[in-house]
């Protein structure tokens, strides 16, 4: 594979081949699961649901739980995203972000290669919905909550000689930057994530001015935002989770990416048609979004949403970008897009918003973000 070409596996030994370099910091490290702006790392949560006459928000308690460690030359991003409102869902994306988070604290030092890596991340996820329903006298009591949880990991270098053919030692094709002259680096850096539901990663290229969805299809519905495509607790089944779209997703990066995971409250507004676009206005020849096949309609809203979030973050092409720049460009985007129709709600909260998206464009909702600036560079911070 290339660097910058996401790959998508089902099971942890599809995965390449690849030495992890040792943990250099299992005793000194950061740890957030709430709002939170350094150098290298920025994650928010806010609901962006109309307020109520008593003070507090439609939907609340927030549904979406974080969790983010970083280490000198790794880092474990997570995301839950609680199944609807109320405190049975968020409960469920807080167990699975706890189950997550105390699993690989306990593993950190047997990732050795990043198929160990894909493992500890189906594992992690079995743990997750094993803590979501635990205790329940009735399994059916626990909520369910999407989860998306992923490894910033460093690999050993090692130099590999090209050939004609241009194949490495296991008969794989390619390199990490193209070239056939000469010594070739192995990459560097690698985002591997692991997802079930709607929950998205990007990776951002502050060289390459260029966003990438690291998770491109893992929404298998793309006409239904309601069907978030999978979920961890009790939902099908005798109490199982629904995993339809459970898998690995992977991709190489470079020093000073960044590594961008947020909740389907932010990439909903990312959505041509949650924005009030038709298909000419983007650029594609069908008279409604429902004409298009779904390979299409994945390929034009993944196109659309790429070039939206990188015109949102490379303004300024000669500005430096940081992941509070980010978090704060998305965050402040969504609150944008739903003004409309938050403010609706607020003066008329017994009305039903109307179905009009160029007029009330976006879906309020439970929304997060987090940013992490992939490098080794931030172990000045420990």
């Amino acid at each position: 594979m290339t660097l910058g070409v996401p790959i998508v596996v089902l099971q942890y030994d599809q995965l390449p081949h690849f030495n992890v370099t040792n943990l250099k910091s299992s005793t000194q490290s950061i740890q957030v699961d709430s709002d939170s702006d350094q150098p290298f790392l920025s994650t928010r949560s806010i609901s962006t649901y109309p307020t109520l006459p008593g003070g507090e928000k439609d939907g609340d308690p927030i549904a979406d739980k974080l969790f983010v460690q970083v280490h000198k030359n790794r880092a474990v991003l997570a995301i839950a995203d609680g199944c609807n409102w109320g405190k049975r869902p968020a409960m469920a994306a807080r167990d699975a972000i706890a189950a997550f988070a105390e699993y690989f604290n306990e593993r950190q030092n047997e990732i050795n290669t990043l198929q160990d890596a894909g493992h500890f991340l189906l594992r992690a996820f079995c743990e997750a919905h094993n803590k979501i329903v635990e205790g329940k006298p009735d399994i059916w009591e626990a909520g369910t909550t999407t989860l998306l949880g992923g490894l910033v990991l460093e690999f050993e270098q090692q130099q590999q000689q090209s050939s004609s053919s241009n194949k490495d030692e296991n008969g794989n094709e390619g390199s990490s930057n193209g070239s056939n002259n000469g010594n070739q680096s192995s990459p560097k850096w690698g985002f591997l994530c692991a997802s079930v539901g709607d929950c998205k990663a990007f990776l951002v290229s502050h060289k390459r001015k260029e966003a990438t969805d690291v998770t491109n299809g893992n929404r298998c519905n793309l006409s239904d935002t309601r069907d978030p495509g999978g979920r961890l607790g009790p939902y099908v089944g005798q109490g199982w989770p629904d995993l339809r779209n459970l898998k690995l997703y992977f991709t190489f990066c470079e020093e000073n990416d960044i590594a961008l995971i947020v909740s389907d409250g932010v990439h909903d507004n990312l959505d041509p048609i949650m924005l009030g676009k038709t298909p000419d206005e983007v650029n594609i020849d069908a008279k409604g979004w429902e004409d298009l096949h779904q390979d299409d309609l994945l390929r034009a809203k993944t196109q659309f949403m790429k070039s939206l979030l990188e015109e949102m973050i490379f303004q300024n092409p000669d500005e430096k970008i940081s992941p509070t720049d980010i978090t704060n460009k998305i965050i402040d985007h969504c609150s944008t897009v739903t003004k409309n129709a938050r403010e609706f709600m607020q003066e008329f909260p017994n009305k039903k918003q109307p179905n009009d998206y160029r007029e009330y464009p976006g879906k309020m909702d439970h929304t997060t973000v987090v940013a992490y600036k992939i490098g080794s560079g931030n172990s000045s911070s420990f």
